[in-house]
């Protein structure tokens, strides 16, 4: 259960890269990050951080989530999630990478969606991620939001399990923010 939150706060950053497109990059507002993870007889674990950096580095963008803040809402499933299965004091972060030539940024007022490729870090793994994003220019900003579906086995991280109930490997993760960008 633990490590699908992970995931989620990991594919959150992956949306957030998405949005900033060839727009100068600005701190982010108004970042929620999420985890939905599902088990046995409609097991459903959603996990949540606004904690969202967004960069430029090397002609891409950079989406980091830091785990640390990622909550379930219980203490000690997050106690599990973050020792035990994402091993955040040894992987603080998810890390999203886009390269910024693939982005489409939309003017003011347009609306766009679209999928783009990127590259996911997390639990010290990269493996490639094919990101949806939704953007909309609004003056001198841009609100995004996006998603991603991952395995949690491709990145190590062990399928987390609780008093005989195991959730499954495929997490799907969103992340909206704003950014000012011109």
């Amino acid at each position: 259960m633990h490590k699908r939150l992970w995931v989620l706060a990991a594919i959150s950053v992956v949306l957030g890269i998405t949005a900033s497109g060839r727009a100068a990059i600005s701190s982010p507002t108004d970042s929620h990050v999420s985890f939905h993870a599902s088990g046995p007889a409609g097991l459903a674990i959603e996990g949540k951080t606004p904690d969202l950096l967004v960069a430029e580095q090397d002609g891409n963008l950079i989406i980091t989530v830091p785990l640390a803040n990622l909550s379930t809402g219980i203490d000690l499933r997050d106690k599990h999630m973050k020792e035990k299965y994402l091993e955040v004091p040894k992987y603080p972060n998810a890390v999203l990478t886009v390269a910024r030539s693939v982005l489409k940024v939309p003017s003011s007022g347009e609306k766009l969606a679209t999928d783009t490729p990127g590259t996911l870090q997390l639990h010290g793994q990269t493996r490639p991620v094919t990101v949806h994003y939704e953007a909309k220019g609004d003056g001198g900003s841009i609100a995004t939001s996006g998603s991603v579906h991952i395995n949690m086995t491709d990145y190590g991280i062990q399928v987390p399990s609780y008093l005989g109930v195991t959730v499954k490997p495929e997490v799907d993760v969103t992340a909206s923010f704003r950014v000012a960008g011109n």
